[in-house]
């Protein structure tokens, strides 16, 4: 099945969803402390991304 996707889509599923994903994950196996900062960082460098453009406006 194909699904197409924007560029704001693309964004919001790599800066949100994929941390999210990637967090859930770390819950099935047992993660290191070096996992779940990076996923917590990536997650709030994200979201500061996202919000740099609408806060200039």
């Amino acid at each position: 099945m194909y699904m197409k996707m924007s560029g704001r889509q693309m964004v919001i599923f790599l800066t949100v969803i994929a941390p999210l994903l990637f967090l859930l994950g770390a819950l099935v196996i047992t993660p290191s402390i070096w996992v779940i900062m990076l996923a917590v960082i990536w997650l709030g460098v994200g979201l500061t991304i996202l919000y740099i453009p609408k806060s200039e406006d």
